[in-house]
């Protein structure tokens, strides 16, 4: 449903390292946590019928709403996971295997989502080597051009067209092609 308005940009990743660091890094925060919310809080999107018949793999109508169908763009899923996944690496709490968020199960299931996209998208931009002088070795370059879909406008996209609420125990019938 996004494709048509995907565009691309050259990017230059940081090193999240020393100098490098950016917003996203380092222990939850009010601010830090409002920042990766804002990265895909909206992501459940809403398409309408025509879009919905194009798809793949058939999606559900939203109950209440006639002619619009419920989605969610998978890097919205990929976010939410790495987001679990960054506030269990500084949790100091003990939770159970069921735990329907920070448990192993949801974040096994997180980790392999992860490198599934990972390894779907392969991003092959080359990382160079350079000299360290300090060091006295040869270390990788962090801050290499990458050429990227452009985020902000599919983001964008899922704000305009964010679900919102919809009743989830609501049971409705998939779209037929």
């Amino acid at each position: 449903p996004v494709d048509h308005l995907v565009t691309y940009k050259d990017v230059v990743f940081t090193s999240g390292l020393l100098e490098g660091r950016t917003s996203y890094q380092g222990p939850p925060t009010p601010e830090r946590d409002a920042a990766w919310e804002d990265l895909y809080s909206f992501g459940v999107s809403r398409i309408p019928r025509s879009s919905a018949g194009k798809l793949v793999n058939k999606t559900l109508p939203i109950p209440d709403d006639p002619g619009y169908y419920i989605i969610e763009l998978n890097v919205f899923h990929q976010l939410h996971c790495l987001n679990m996944l960054r506030l269990r690496l500084y949790s100091t709490e003990e939770y159970a295997m069921d735990h329907p968020t920070m448990g192993s199960q949801h974040l096994e299931h997180c980790v392999d989502a992860i490198r599934q996209s990972l390894m779907c998208s392969a991003d092959t931009a080359p990382h160079s080597w350079s000299w360290d002088i300090e060091a006295q070795q040869a270390k990788v370059v962090a801050g290499v051009l990458h050429t990227c879909k452009d985020f902000d406008a599919i983001r964008d996209w899922a704000r305009e067209n964010e679900a919102g609420y919809f009743n989830t125990s609501r049971r409705v019938e998939q779209v037929e092609k």
